[in-house]
């Protein structure tokens, strides 16, 4: 067993039986977590005064009523953790006992920054896990609806925020969660930050927590999702690269828009532009230091990303049509930048 210190962080909000039993299924791991750090974003503390009284140890970090938003959550919470690593859990997520220690041997070689585990419906199905990430920045639950998977850990673009685990070091190194991003795609901003400061991203399938998931279409996701998913975009790419993909780029906001305005989200998306335009300054400070620790090419950072997008969270026919098209873009942006060796 890995003699790896780990430290886990849960931010809750306002549903404390489910962070009670996501703290638990830490406390039952063969590999326990070091220290268990509970960040409660919910009014009033609700989350950290039922913890309490069930009388689980855990260092509560934030108990204000004050909603610091899933990423500056995460954040608090492993400021001044002890752990060698860092195990981001949702509060809605239970592990089962053998997770962290699988986690731990998965990112056993030191170049290894994330690791991120299985994560299943309560029904036994995949909700997320090996998520993929495409060139427009699009990231999704991998595997959504599929059987249970069994395989050995492996290399990968990106990995579910709801159970990731991440080295301390690297995590200090690239200066956490972007803490604008308030919730959404952090998981996979953090994960291709990682690969753009040269660490690795694994996924290891056997380690698994149980997730109850439902995907919402409300308009708040969509403004994050779309505003976030675009700050990745200007701050994770070398400008060669937005270069190269800005055709792309392009049609993608162009058939986002479309779906959106088809959808009824429209006003989410406009206010995703509103919001980048305000943010421009922050955007390109937070762009500098990612790339101040850039220590692998886009042309290598990029090669497990996807071209297109498949789902079964999301239908049509146009997608299927596309994707081939979009593949072999990515294809040619791949050439070109080994070429420039970029």
């Amino acid at each position: 067993m890995s003699a790896d210190r780990v430290s886990a962080v849960v931010v809750g909000y306002s549903d404390p039986p489910a962070a009670i039993r996501a703290i638990r299924s830490l406390r039952e791991q063969s590999h326990p977590p070091a220290e268990i750090r509970l960040v409660d974003n919910g009014p009033g503390g609700e989350t950290a005064a039922a913890v309490r009284a069930e009388g689980l140890e855990v260092e509560v970090v934030a108990a204000a009523g004050e909603n610091l938003g899933y990423t500056r959550g995460v954040n608090l919470g492993a400021a001044g953790a002890i752990g060698d690593w860092l195990l981001f859990l949702n509060p809605d997520a239970v592990a089962e006992p053998d997770c962290l220690a699988l986690l731990l041997a998965a990112g056993s070689d030191a170049d290894v920054a994330v690791v991120g585990a299985q994560v299943l419906l309560p029904d036994g199905r995949v909700n997320a896990g090996e998520n993929p990430i495409n060139m427009a920045a699009l990231s999704w639950s991998g595997g959504y609806g599929e059987p249970r998977e069994h395989a050995p850990a492996r290399d990968t673009a990106g990995v579910s925020g709801a159970a990731l685990m991440v080295r301390r070091t690297a995590f200090a190194e690239l200066g956490g969660l972007c803490p604008d991003f308030f919730l959404y795609q952090d998981d996979a901003d953090l994960c291709w930050r990682a690969r753009v400061a040269g660490w690795r991203v694994r996924y290891c399938p056997e380690a698994a927590v149980t997730h109850d998931f439902e995907f919402e279409r409300g308009d708040q996701k969509w403004f994050y999702l779309e505003r976030n998913r675009h700050w990745a975009l200007l701050s994770n790419l070398a400008a060669p690269t937005l270069l190269l993909l800005a055709p792309l780029l392009l049609a993608v906001e162009v058939a986002v828009t479309a779906r959106a305005a088809g959808e009824g989200w429209l006003g989410a998306k406009a206010r995703a532009w509103v919001s980048l335009a305000r943010n421009a300054p922050r955007i390109a400070r937070w762009r500098r230091s990612v790339q101040a620790l850039r220590s692998a090419p886009d042309g290598r950072v990029l090669q497990p990303f996807r071209g297109g997008m498949d789902t079964a969270l999301i239908e049509s026919a146009l997608l299927d049509r596309v994707n081939p098209l979009l593949e072999a873009y990515r294809r040619l942006v791949l050439a070109a930048l080994g070429r420039l060796g970029a």
